[in-house]
């Protein structure tokens, strides 16, 4: 499991906190890019089937609200973002309900995708654990893909295969490099890796 800096870093980093998220992303949103119209804590519904929407939130919000998630299942890019803008409000989900969705159905999803993609993630500690689970759950499971946008996901691999932890916060930072004017995602880059080294120093 990550650790309670780890759980707090991913839920800082997607909606900010409570106060931020009830003024502002209670419905759907678009971060842009790739990605498409997002709920909660991070959930992309873009890259969720019906059925998956029902797996992750059957339960914890009213029929009826999964219906409308249902709606934006693999809507994707540009016309996501049209969506999301004409259909913003069609769904408001709670606080209490985003963080009971995300830990209890989303976050144990992610922690079994980051270790089935990087050895020896057991020899590490829950912050430096969970600074991967917060970099798989941002940017996915892309540590076998080709082209120099996965440089640094290929790297961490190696390291991880290798057991180079101390090796591995450098390469969160230098992937900063495909963000140049996202000052968001740089410093999400930078704070997984401290988070990393504070797991590492603790570990050690």
């Amino acid at each position: 499991m990550i650790s309670d800096a780890a759980f707090n870093l991913i839920l800082a980093e997607e909606v900010s906190d409570k106060r931020t998220y009830e003024a502002k992303m209670m419905g759907f949103d678009w971060p842009g890019l790739q990605s498409g119209p997002t709920v909660g804590i991070g959930f992309d519904c873009g890259y969720n089937t019906v059925a998956s929407i029902h797996a992750a939130w059957d339960g914890i919000i009213s029929p009826a609200a999964v219906s409308q998630l249902c709606r934006a299942a693999g809507r994707q890019g540009s016309a996501a973002g049209i969506w999301t803008r004409a259909n913003r409000n069609a769904v408001s989900i709670p606080w209490t309900s985003a963080v009971k969705q995300f830990r209890e159905r989303t976050l144990p999803k992610w922690e079994e995708t980051t270790r089935g993609f990087l050895p020896n993630c057991d020899k590490l500690s829950p912050d430096s654990f969970g600074a991967l689970v917060s970099l798989t759950f941002n940017r996915g499971p892309s540590y076998n893909r080709v082209g120099s946008r996965y440089a640094e996901m290929r790297a961490i691999k190696k390291a991880m295969t290798s057991e180079d932890f101390a090796a591995i916060p450098d390469y969160f930072r230098a992937m900063a490099r495909l963000w140049p004017t996202m000052r968001g995602l740089q410093l999400r880059r930078n704070h997984e890796a401290d988070l990393f080294l504070v797991g590492l120093a603790v570990h050690a």
